[in-house]
Order: structure tokens, then C-alpha cells, then sequence
């Protein structure tokens, strides 16, 4: 059985003093004051089942599985990277919700749960999360910055022959 967010947490190791540790609990405890992100993505998970309430337990949450795409865009992880980083680091395993003996998912099961968060999901988080933002006086949203740096590379004119060559 699937849950949305776990109730009872398994023990987890202390956190340690580092920048991005400290951020990383910083969007573990916006995740706490909404709940509703976390439920989001639950539906998500879920949808398609026949019967949601039955199966086996120990699958990740919606909030596990929502921190874990937080991680895993926020470093530019592949899926492979990101399952190594949960196993090893202590702070990912505490900010997901992984205790010290809870066995941390596969890079085929972070695949499968984050490519099941739909992208209304994920805009209706990104809205939730611009609206606290305002609300607590951190940004308003007006703008949007984009990169679009240019890099110079070496690129000749295609012709057939150095299309060939290029293969």
C-alpha cells in the first residue's frame, strides 16, 4: 500500500552543518507546511490502480518521492546518481524520509515513481510554491530569468559527404 506522507518515521541520523544540508531542510520543512504537495503527487502515483489501498508496503511516499525529484533536479542527478546519493548520503536519506536501516530505491523504481508526476502536478506545486513565496515577502513571481547562454563550438556546413564522415 502506498501512502502519502509517513506517519511514523523511522529512525534517522542527525543532520550535519553544511549550505546545502541547511537548504535542503529548509524545503523539507515547506514540504511539512504544505502537505497538499505531497498529496498531489500521491494521486499521481496511484492513479491507474485498481485498488490503491491493498498491495505491499515499504513503497516510497508521495513526499519521498517528491523530495527525491527535488534532489535530483536541484544537482542535475541521472536516476542512476541519485539512487548512489540516497544510499550513501545521510542527509538525503534523513530530508526523504529514509531511516538507517529502511533500504533506499533502485534507480528503476526513482524512474518509475518521479516520470509518474504529471506536469499539472508539478505546475500546481511550482503556483503553491510561488504563492508562500508572496506570502512570506520572498519574491512575488513577476519575473521569470532564463539562461540562454551561447556557446561557440565547431560546427561545419552539412554536406553529404561530411555528414558521411561524421557518422
Amino acid at each position: 500500500m502506498r501512502e502519502s506522507v509517513r506517519l511514523q518515521l523511522s529512525l534517522v541520523e542527525p543532520a550535519i552543518e553544511h549550505e546545502h544540508a541547511r537548504e535542503l531542510h529548509q524545503i523539507r520543512r515547506l514540504l511539512d507546511e504544505h502537505p497538499e504537495m505531497a498529496e498531489l503527487v500521491h494521486a499521481d502515483l496511484v492513479r491507474g490502480l485498481k485498488n490503491p489501498h491493498t498491495g505491499r508496503r515499504g513503497r516510497m511516499s508521495g513526499e519521498q518521492v517528491l523530495m527525491a525529484l527535488f534532489i535530483k533536479q536541484m544537482n542535475d542527478f541521472s536516476y542512476e546518481v541519485l539512487a548512489y546519493h540516497l544510499a550513501d548520503s545521510r542527509t538525503y536519506r534523513a530530508v526523504c524520509g529514509f531511516g538507517i536501516g529502511d533500504k533506499t530505491p533502485s534507480d528503476k523504481t526513482l524512474q518509475r515513481d518521479i516520470k509518474r508526476v504529471g506536469a499539472d502536478t508539478l505546475e500546481a506545486i511550482n503556483r503553491m510554491l510561488m504563492v508562500s513565496a508572496a506570502g512570506k515577502g520572498i519574491d512575488k513571481g513577476r519575473k521569470v530569468r532564463v539562461d540562454c547562454t551561447v556557446v561557440d563550438a565547431n560546427i561545419h556546413h552539412p554536406t553529404d559527404s561530411s555528414l558521411l564522415w561524421d557518422c
